[in-house]
């Protein structure tokens, strides 16, 4: 269980790292006021909404890893 907490802890820090190299450029060069233009990009809304569905994943499937194990 030790090793699945490893990955799981590494699986946050790659995506809060491709969180920061997509959107850490458009607020150093814009400010907090650029988000509102960010909202209206499709391919920000997209590479956002693909960020949080990974962080959900990344949360609750660890726990369902028993599931998947058939029992002989």
């Amino acid at each position: 269980m030790a090793a699945m907490s490893f990955f799981v802890l590494i699986a946050f820090a790659f995506l809060a790292l491709a969180a920061a190299l997509f959107f850490g450029p458009h607020f150093i060069a814009y400010g907090p006021d650029g988000f509102r233009d960010l909202i209206r990009r499709g391919d920000a809304r997209m590479i956002s909404l693909f960020l949080v569905g990974a962080i959900i994943l990344a949360i609750l499937l660890p726990g369902q890893d028993p599931a998947l194990i058939s029992r002989v």
